[in-house]
């Protein structure tokens, strides 16, 4: 039986230009002081509602057309990014990401519908932890001038000035790893009202 082709996928939020641009803008302020990351590509920074891992292309599909009859009467919404965070934690830190608020729990709501649908129609696992709103900027390799990094990043957080954007779409991505990073590709992507 031959072996069905498979993508590797998941689902996020396309940012605007404008973002990107501001939080591209952050990444070179913090690589300044010399930290040992490896940084996200502006053009790749996004908004993760759920990694699906490996997808059967005829399941990818599927996946589009849940996306449009779940999501294609939704209506954009306003987010704020609002502040830097290192997971686990600023003194041992292994990844970079920036938050953003959502008062109206607009995301939060799209993440449910989307575990949910994806659980009773195509059999995908829940996700075990609380979604929150955030975009990745760099994944730490070691703690080289980390002390540097933390006075930068402190700096930057005293300083951060909130800047509002619109969510108006949910989009299906596959991911094609390469030597020099990720490669991302939209498979289908829903824009909202």
């Amino acid at each position: 039986m031959p072996l069905l082709e498979q993508k590797r996928s998941f689902i996020a939020i396309q940012l605007p230009p404008d973002v990107k641009k501001r939080l591209h803008s952050i990444q070179d302020e913090l690589k300044e002081c010399g930290p040992d990351v490896k940084w996200v590509e502006p053009e790749n920074i996004h908004l993760t509602l759920k990694f699906l891992g490996n997808v059967e292309t005829q399941e990818t599909e599927k996946i589009g057309e849940l996306l449009e009859e779940k999501f294609s009467l939704n209506k954009s919404f306003r987010v704020t990014l609002n502040r830097l965070g290192c997971f686990p934690s600023l003194h041992s830190p292994r990844i970079l990401w920036a938050s953003f608020e959502d008062k109206q729990d607009g995301s939060k709501k799209m993440a449910h519908i989307l575990d949910d649908s994806l659980k009773c129609s195509m059999g995908f696992e829940k996700e075990a932890k609380e979604f929150q709103l955030h975009a990745t900027l760099g994944r730490f390799r070691s703690s080289r001038k980390k002390i540097a990094f933390i006075e930068r990043f402190e700096e930057l957080n005293r300083a951060f000035k909130p800047f509002d954007t619109y969510i108006d779409n949910i989009t299906l991505f596959e991911s094609k790893l390469t030597s020099s990073g990720p490669v991302y590709a939209v498979l289908h992507s829903v824009k909202f009202l």
